[in-house]
């Protein structure tokens, strides 16, 4: 099964000036995110009945889905000071060091489509504290490049794979595929 792939390029030598602000520079991000996943929430509603009746996904839910989840990866990533370039509002990155892709697969399996959010729940408690674990590293790094202005690669290097870990743990409670997430794999 596809899973999503999502990378941030590492940069030693960082901004002190627009790290500072950081929390303030993504407010227009986190505002679009919220509103979007708030479409994503109702039309995954049915795309979980879509796959339980044809045992397949409807192409332009997912579609919209992956889009939306392209963006709120990079606007997570800038969130927690992983790079400095301002993100492109949208799906499609504007010059940020990041990667995303992610391979469309039409067929899913309809038993775990009905139980997905049973069946994620130990990614979910996972996923709780990994991200306390995450957040923490972002507090750190982010003292770290405003004094220092060099971020941390061990601090880096936690909150990337945390990034990728909750975009996996998203995309399966999206139905966008069947493959469970697993930390650091």
């Amino acid at each position: 099964m596809t899973q999503a792939l999502f990378t941030v390029e590492y940069t030693a030598e960082r901004s002190r000036l627009t790290n500072l602000f950081r929390a303030i520079l993504v407010i227009p991000h986190m505002i679009l995110v919220q509103a979007w996943q708030y479409l994503i929430q109702f039309v995954t509603l049915f795309q979980w009945f879509i796959i339980l009746f044809t045992g397949k996904r409807n192409q332009a839910i997912w579609k919209l889905q992956n889009d939306w989840l392209a963006y709120a990866s990079r606007a997570w990533s800038y969130y927690s000071v992983m790079f400095d370039k301002w993100p492109n509002f949208g799906a499609e990155p504007n010059g940020e060091p990041t990667s995303y892709s992610f391979e469309y697969s039409e067929t899913a399996n309809r038993l775990t489509n009905f139980f997905r959010i049973l069946w994620l729940i130990p990614s979910i408690i996972v996923g709780f504290f990994v991200l306390i674990g995450a957040v923490v590293c972002t507090v750190l790094a982010w003292f770290a490049i405003v004094i220092t202005g060099r971020h941390p690669r061990g601090l880096f290097d936690f909150v990337m794979k945390t990034h990728l870990f909750v975009i996996r743990v998203q995309s399966c409670a999206l139905l966008m595929t069947d493959t469970r997430p697993k930390f650091g794999a």
